[in-house]
């Protein structure tokens, strides 16, 4: 008697698990009432894995870059504009001739292939912009776009590309005052440990010194070119890192979560997007079973170096593995690399106040 209770009590444990599983998982897949609210903590559904975000400078946009199926097809770049949160795809103009920064590219990425992962941004006179996107689909490169934004809304038009050193699969790229970059390794080929790479029109690629972590992934260069902010995902920490020959010395910070892509808030600090769940969790829910990756968001002091936990939730089936956040006016709009949706989140609603 004892032994058919515990049969039937374990029965009903897995029947419950199973229909909790398959109403909530695979987690993000951007259905659910987040998707039909227009205020508090929603969701923009219908986005194909928005891993990174960012506003064009003062306009009514912010630029998506998706990573696309788990083939990498799919991707691309969307534009969500603020007011209603409507959203369209972006098409670019992929025929223009390489521009003469770029002569060793090869030619334009296929557009079926193309993944947008990391995006950056330089603002350029007249409220254009250059959009560098980090790119696995068909090649492993930076891809670099003319951005305008006109009635209809931002149009990008591809001008070239730097292509990644062989073997090496880039994460987030942020361009440099003297018309450079610098991407993220995070696995070097030849070593157990990333790193960031440099690139200069002319001279090709070269590492930074001091920068081989644990998972190099989100990026940042500060205003004044000197230092580099780095993510080291694997022991969940934030790098500060002199950058030619800079006179301050290296600095970190521990967040208690893997830091995925770092972003400049309105004041100056610095917000890291990540996931609290062990490095097994993440690589299991991510890429295997679909299961759910929390979302944690913490603001960096650039003068202390000090950090503060700002936002955090559990995954659900509208959202799932936060990566990157910006402020959009008094609002947290969060991307994903699962999700098929990006979070949107009053500011109201984090634990400590974000200057504007």
């Amino acid at each position: 008697m004892r032994i058919a209770a515990r049969s039937l009590l374990a029965l009903l444990v897995f029947t419950a698990a199973f229909a909790l599983y398959w109403r909530l998982w695979p987690a993000g897949r951007g259905v659910g009432r987040e998707c039909e609210l227009t205020s508090g903590v929603h969701a923009v559904c219908g986005l194909n894995k928005p891993e990174d975000l960012m506003r064009l400078g003062d306009s009514d946009w912010v630029v998506t870059g998706n990573m696309g199926n788990d083939d990498w097809a799919g991707g691309g770049f969307h534009a969500v504009r603020i007011g209603d949160e409507a959203f369209r795809a972006i098409t670019p103009d992929l025929a223009r001739p390489v521009a003469p920064t770029y002569s060793d590219c090869p030619g334009a990425p296929d557009p079926k292939l193309f993944s947008a992962h990391g995006i950056a941004l330089r603002a350029r006179a007249n409220g254009e912009h250059t959009l560098y996107a980090v790119n696995h689909g068909g090649r492993e490169s930076i891809e670099v776009f003319d951005v305008r934004v006109s009635a209809k809304g931002p149009e990008l038009t591809w001008t070239g590309c730097v292509m990644l050193p062989a073997e090496h699969e880039a994460n987030s790229v942020a361009p440099l005052p003297d018309g450079g970059i610098v991407v993220t390794i995070p696995h070097l080929p030849s070593a157990s440990q990333g790193a960031v790479l440099r690139w200069v029109p002319g001279g090709g690629w070269s590492e930074v010194p001091g920068t081989r972590f644990q998972g190099d992934n989100g990026i940042l260069v500060s205003p004044d070119g000197t230092r580099l902010y780095v993510n080291e995902y694997n022991n969940s920490r934030v790098h500060e890192v002199p950058l030619g020959g800079a006179g301050t010395p290296p600095r970190s910070v521990d967040l208690g979560f893997h830091p995925d892509n770092i972003r400049f808030a309105p004041d100056g600090s610095i917000l890291a997007t990540g996931h609290p769940n062990s490095l097994a969790v993440v690589g299991l829910c991510g890429f295997v079973l679909k299961c759910g990756i929390g979302t944690e968001v913490a603001r960096i002091d650039p003068a202390t170096f000090q950090a503060t936990t700002l936002f955090e939730r559990n995954a659900n089936e509208t959202f799932s593995a936060g990566t990157s956040a910006i402020v959009v006016g008094d609002e947290l709009w969060i991307g994903s690399f699962v999700s098929r949706a990006l979070l949107i989140v009053p500011l109201s609603e984090l634990r400590q106040p974000l200057g504007l």
